[in-house]
């Protein structure tokens, strides 16, 4: 079922359409924080999703050892932690910006967050997990096609 408007813009479905990726090689804790974001945001709930991508940054660190007093020294602790081009680990500090503004009222760097937002932060959140978690996996399914010696 979805709800329109007058010119048949789909404004909702029901039930919510989520935004797809894929858990392969993910660790629970940061596939739980993920998920979440992304139920977030079928219900439109844009700045409870904004809180959950960065929460789910910081498992990333966690869970990757990178350790340091803030988000912000984590993910620059995570530079060597990971093997992931620097465009991804930049833009986790633009993800943690924006997450930022979603929890403190003094924070004020994105104009605001609402559904592109988001969509570009999932989609760039996305990559990180493929990076982070699941390229090691599909290239070592690769390897394991090619014939013996």
């Amino acid at each position: 079922m979805f709800i329109a408007d007058t010119s048949g813009n789909v404004e909702a479905t029901l039930p919510p359409r989520r935004l797809e990726f894929d858990p392969t090689g993910v660790p629970e804790a940061v596939l739980s924080a993920f998920a979440e974001a992304i139920m977030c945001h079928s219900q439109q709930c844009y700045v409870g999703s904004a809180i959950m991508l960065r929460k789910a940054l910081d498992l990333i660190c966690k869970d990757r050892g990178a350790s340091g007093g803030n988000l912000k020294e984590r993910i620059r602790a995570l530079r060597s932690k990971v093997v992931i081009p620097e465009e991804l680990l930049d833009g986790m500090d633009e993800l943690r910006l924006l997450g930022n503004d979603a929890a403190h009222v003094e924070a004020d760097v994105f104009n605001t967050i609402g559904k592109e937002e988001i969509e570009v932060a999932v989609a760039f959140t996305k990559e990180i997990l493929k990076g982070v978690y699941q390229y090691s996996a599909l290239l070592d399914r690769l390897k394991a096609l090619k014939k013996g010696p």
